[in-house]
């Protein structure tokens, strides 16, 4: 075995023995942390209400657009669940548009959250605790969660009425087609 091997050896033998050791001799004379868990008073505690009162303008409206095309997107599915089937729905395209914006505003409320909350930090001396933290990251949690929800709603809904619309003939599945077939059409 080399000078080099060897060398390497007892020097990965030797970190990891005081990696192990580490804890023990640093436990010397120093009382264990405190592990006792006490909960803020009810009065102090934060709810999803108050992530919603406490926000900034901006993840306010974001907030209150996404409340209202949660709920215009619900009306429109069950308005749209009590016509005649085969008849056309009213609300599709508003029920489209939710199903791809929905979730990206509401992503971008989060994003935007989270960049204040950074600007936040670091202008902030002593650096910021988790306790700090916690009311940003729930406004950015509950801005995807919005978004999200706008955006199943949005989409269920959307498949469901666009199925229902169609008459049942158009529904039934073509027979398919042979490669010959195929091939004879392609070429005249």
């Amino acid at each position: 075995m080399s000078k080099l091997t060897r060398l390497v050896r007892w020097t990965s033998i030797a970190a990891a023995g005081t990696l192990m050791g580490a804890p023990a001799l640093a436990a010397d004379g120093v009382s264990p942390p405190d592990t006792a868990v006490t909960l803020v008073a009810p009065e102090y505690r934060l709810a999803i209400g108050g992530v919603v009162t406490h926000a900034k303008p901006l993840i306010m409206l974001i907030f209150v657009g996404l409340i209202v095309a949660i709920a215009y997107a619900a009306f429109v599915y069950v308005r749209g669940f009590a016509t005649q089937r085969g008849r056309p729905v009213g609300g599709l395209t508003f029920l489209s548009a939710l199903a791809a914006g929905g979730p990206l505003i509401g992503l971008f409320g989060a994003a935007y959250g989270v960049l204040d909350m950074c600007i936040g930090i670091a202008n902030k001396r002593p650096p910021a605790t988790l306790i700090m933290l916690a009311p940003g990251y729930a406004e950015a949690m509950l801005s995807i969660t919005l978004g999200l929800l706008a955006g199943a709603i949005a989409v269920i809904g959307h498949r469901h009425l666009t199925g229902r619309a169609q008459p049942i003939a158009q529904t039934a599945p073509a027979a398919p087609e042979s490669p010959a077939t195929h091939l004879a059409r392609a070429m005249g």
